[in-house]
C-alpha cells in the first residue's frame, strides 16, 4: 500500500479494510496527534483523541470524501476538532464543579445560612431535593447517589444540575423581594 491514493484508500476503508485502517493509522497517526497537541497540550489527553479519530474512521468512514480534502488533512481537521470539543467540556465541566462545590460548602455551613439553604430544598421537587440532599448533604459522590437511588449516573447529574438551577432561580426571587421590601 505504499502508494495509493486518497481516493483508492478512501473505497478501502469503506470496505472496512483492516490493513487500509492500519496504513491510515501508520501514515497519519503523528499528524493528528499533532493537531490535537496544539490545542490540548497534554499527552495523555492527546492519546484518546488520536483513538477517538481513528476509531470515527473506522465506524464511519464514509464520511471522508477524498473529493473534498486529502486524508490526512481530514484526519488532522478531525483531531483538532474533537480536541476543541474535549477542552470545552472540560471547561464546562470544571465551571460546574466550581458551582457545585460553593454550594455544598454553604450548605455544610452552620446555623442560619445551612437552615435557610434547607428550607430552599423544600421548594424543589421531591427528585431533585433527594439527589442535591445525598450529594451535599450526604457528601456522596454522583455515583454514589446513582448506586443508592438505583439510577443512571447520567440522570443523578441532570437533576442535580436541574435543581440547582431552581435553587438559584428561588434565591434570586427572594433577593428581589428582598431588595423590593427594603425600598418600600
Amino acid at each position: 500500500m505504499e502508494t495509493i491514493s486518497d481516493t483508492e484508500l478512501a473505497a478501502l476503508l469503506r470496505e472496512r479494510s483492516p490493513e487500509a485502517h492500519a496504513f491510515a493509522f501508520r501514515e497519519w497517526e503523528g499528524a493528528v496527534r499533532a493537531a490535537s497537541y496544539r490545542v490540548l497540550r497534554s499527552h495523555d489527553s492527546v492519546d484518546d483523541v488520536v483513538q477517538r479519530v481513528f476509531e470515527e474512521l473506522w465506524r464511519h468512514p464514509e464520511r471522508y470524501d477524498p473529493s473534498r480534502a486529502a486524508l490526512v488533512q481530514y484526519l488532522a481537521l478531525q483531531g483538532r476538532s474533537r480536541s476543541i470539543d474535549l477542552l470545552r467540556s472540560e471547561i464546562s465541566r470544571a465551571r460546574r464543579e466550581s458551582a457545585d462545590g460553593d454550594l455544598q460548602i454553604r450548605m455544610s455551613g452552620s446555623g442560619d445560612d445551612a437552615g435557610s439553604l434547607r428550607s430552599l430544598l423544600d421548594r424543589l421537587p421531591s427528585s431533585e431535593r433527594e439527589v442535591i440532599q445525598l450529594a451535599y448533604f450526604g457528601q456522596l459522590t454522583y455515583n454514589e447517589v446513582a448506586l443508592k437511588l438505583a439510577l443512571p449516573e447520567g440522570t443523578v447529574k441532570s437533576r442535580i444540575r436541574k435543581g440547582l438551577m431552581h435553587l438559584r432561580s428561588v434565591v434570586a426571587r427572594e433577593g428581589d423581594r428582598a431588595i423590593e421590601q427594603r425600598n418600600e
